[in-house]
């Protein structure tokens, strides 16, 4: 009888082990609608579920449970389910995005590249030291129907952007605001291509801009009404334009453009930045339309390899990016834009048409996210940046405003919603 009283009471305290361990489970990670993680070779020290009060992004981002320090999530959506993990430190939720893209996209098709070390563009790219500070996440739109009346993109259109990471076709520019565009940049590039010496230095010379948010045009577009509602739709309203660039592909050249995310460039604390590309002539893929990777922003960041391209303005590429999603060509008719996350892979070819491809890309930021440093050229990104709303566009004043050169910029005959001087407020 004792034995049999001993046997029991050991069962029910078995099964009340067993009870209080699965309520403290549900307890800090609640699992609705989430696959469930494997547990990998790597040490785990922290529950394989990521809770879903902690899944508000897509990537991979620091998130204590239970006070563990150096703790990181990762969420990706892989084919169509999302795949979520918790782990005890950064590298082994690296390690385990890795081996989420083998096992499920069989990307890459050679190789393994957790150990591969990008190769700095010195133009381009910033210092390997800041790497360790960024954190590479996509965050949900900010659905600005809930802030402010008189959105310009639709809630179908905000939705394909989080699924997609890219929009096409926005109608930006009235006729006779892109008779006036496409008449500035005439005269811009004239200035920029008529001196070069053979066709390579004029291909280089049309890709360029000099002192580009000093430019009276790139000002005039930056602050277009319809620039920055659909800039403001996406990431609320507090945002800056920090940079712009001329991509203008002339008939016949061969400059590619490797696969890959802007994230991976720009040395901000957060991925919070957003490139408008606003077409000056009709863009498809015969003469070099920009083809985005559809969902490859709910990656991560993606490791790269040396280009292997001949003729090229980046020194990496992504590799394999036909596993990763659907490739789609950014099909635009001139005074039309597209708008991408810089998380989203994309790229272009060469030009073999005989017909140019022009595009002003407005690359902007919200004021959330921090500049963590120079680039390795010296530039700094928040150093002159044009402020729609002024020193309501960051409060924080950490991004500062352009400063005018010296001389007259007259304002822009097109500047539909807000004054010049609101573009270089402090």
């Amino acid at each position: 009888n004792i034995s049999q009283r001993s046997l029991k009471q050991g069962l029910c305290m078995a099964a009340f082990l067993q009870c209080v361990g699965t309520l403290l489970r549900k307890l800090c990670l609640p699992a609705v609608g989430e696959t469930d993680v494997q547990r990998s070779s790597h040490e785990v020290t922290l529950p394989a579920k990521l809770p879903d009060a902690l899944a508000d992004r897509w990537g991979i981002w620091p998130a204590a449970c239970q006070g563990a320090r150096g703790a990181h999530a990762v969420r990706l959506h892989l084919r169509g389910r999302e795949v979520r993990g918790h782990f005890s430190s950064k590298q082994t939720a690296l390690n385990w995005q890795l081996e989420q893209l083998a096992e499920v996209l069989a990307w890459p098709r050679q190789g393994n590249l957790s150990q591969a070390l990008p190769v700095r563009s010195p133009t381009w790219d910033h210092p390997e030291e800041l790497e360790d500070l960024k954190q590479y996440t996509f965050r949900p739109v900010v659905w600005p129907g809930l802030l402010r009346s008189g959105r310009f993109l639709s809630d179908e259109a905000l939705q394909q952007f989080e699924q997609q990471g890219f929009l096409l076709g926005l109608p930006v520019l009235e006729a006779a605001e892109l008779v006036q565009a496409r008449q500035d940049f005439e005269l811009l590039l004239v200035e920029r291509t008529s001196r070069t010496p053979d066709a390579e230095a004029r291909f280089r010379a049309a890709h360029t801009l000099s002192r580009p948010l000093h430019q009276e045009l790139v000002q005039r577009l930056a602050a277009h009404s319809r620039v920055l509602a659909i800039i403001e739709d996406i990431l609320g309203p507090r945002f800056c334009c920090w940079s712009a660039h001329l991509f203008c592909k002339l008939p016949g050249d061969p400059t590619e453009q490797p696969w890959h995310q802007d994230a991976g460039f720009w040395p901000l604390s957060e991925s919070r930045a957003l490139t408008l590309w606003l077409a000056l002539d009709d863009v498809d893929a015969s003469n070099s339309a920009v083809t985005f990777v559809e969902g490859s922003h709910r990656l991560g960041r993606l490791p790269w390899r040396p280009t292997s391209t001949a003729h090229h303005l980046l020194t990496q590429e992504i590799p394999d990016v036909d596993l990763l999603g659907r490739a789609v060509p950014a099909i635009l008719r001139a005074g039309e834009a597209s708008v991408h996350s810089d998380l989203t892979v994309h790229g272009s070819a060469g030009n073999k048409s005989d017909r140019r491809r022009a595009g002003l890309a407005l690359r902007f930021v919200s004021t959330d996210a921090k500049c963590l440093g120079p680039m390795i050229n010296g530039y700094q990104m928040n150093r002159a940046c044009i402020l729609p709303r002024g020193k309501h566009s960051d409060p924080g004043h950490h991004w500062r405003p352009l400063k005018r050169r010296g001389g007259s910029s007259r304002p822009g005959r097109f500047a539909l919603q807000k004054p010049a001087e609101s573009l270089h407020a402090a």
